[in-house]
């Protein structure tokens, strides 16, 4: 068994594969010396880190989330008062074109451009955090505006939503402006991951929200990669971090009564 870590370790680059083979030896020379409660530690851990990076129980858990959302096709959706993208697929950079740094959830943007550019509206309402880059404050939403503008979207047609903590701070930015222009029917960008929680919060707010949703992260909308046996890869881990942050977000969002 040991040979066998070894020669998986020689495999491998992935950092957490790494910690997965030191675990497995640890946790059979532990059982050797028969010191069995630490070696049934460093085996249940080893468990975990195989269960999570190994196998399809994250994609089971994100997909949980997405499936409500699967059936979403963008040219059937209803035209609405505004678009609202939430923050995240971007932050501020210093040295990237635009000075915006593209995240893995980039999509947002390229959804809400397209139902701009099908016409499911003429507005756009841009959300999204900030950072303190050289001493200056720099707005997501100011950058994200700079680049869809130079994707041929309307500058007149975006409003940031200047810094948002939170999607709650995005509801309530948004329902200012709404209420500044008569809207209430938005369509609501976001990760399909995040999209209960974020349409429940928008609602609260008083918005008749249709969820236009985004980024999925399984074979729901990406094609299915070949089912194998691997060193446990960081992407389980990245998935379950995602179910585990929209699994808290809903329950204190439910204790602030934001939802």
């Amino acid at each position: 068994m040991v040979d066998f870590l070894l020669k998986q370790a020689l495999f491998t680059l992935e950092p957490i594969g790494i910690v997965w083979v030191a675990l497995g030896i640890l946790a059979i020379c532990l059982w050797r010396r028969r010191q069995g409660r630490f070696a049934a530690v460093a085996g249940g851990i080893f468990l975990f880190v195989t269960t999570v990076g190994s196998t399809p129980v994250s994609d089971w858990l994100i997909e949980s989330l997405e499936k409500p959302y699967a059936g979403v096709r963008m040219e059937n959706l209803p035209t609405a008062d505004a678009i609202v993208m939430l923050g995240g697929g971007s932050e501020p950079a210093r040295l990237e074109a635009f000075h915006v740094h593209l995240s893995p959830a980039a999509d947002r943007l390229v959804m809400a451009r397209d139902l701009l550019r099908i016409g499911k509206s003429t507005a756009l309402l841009l959300g999204g955090g900030g950072a303190k880059l050289d001493g200056q404050v720099r707005i997501e939403a100011d950058g994200v505006r700079d680049v869809l503008a130079a994707w041929d979207v309307p500058r007149d047609s975006m409003i940031p939503l200047g810094f948002n903590r939170d999607t709650h701070d995005e509801a309530v930015h948004a329902r200012a402006v709404a209420d500044a222009h008569g809207w209430n029917r938005i369509l609501l960008v976001t990760s399909a991951n995040h999209m209960r929680r974020a349409a429940a919060v928008f609602r609260r707010q008083g918005f008749e929200v249709i969820p236009a949703p985004c980024n999925f992260l399984t074979a729901l909308s990406t094609a299915p990669g070949p089912f194998s046996i691997s060193v446990p890869r960081y992407d389980g881990f990245a998935k379950a971090a995602v179910w585990l942050h929209e699994a808290a977000g809903w329950w204190i969002y439910r204790e602030r009564g934001w939802i």
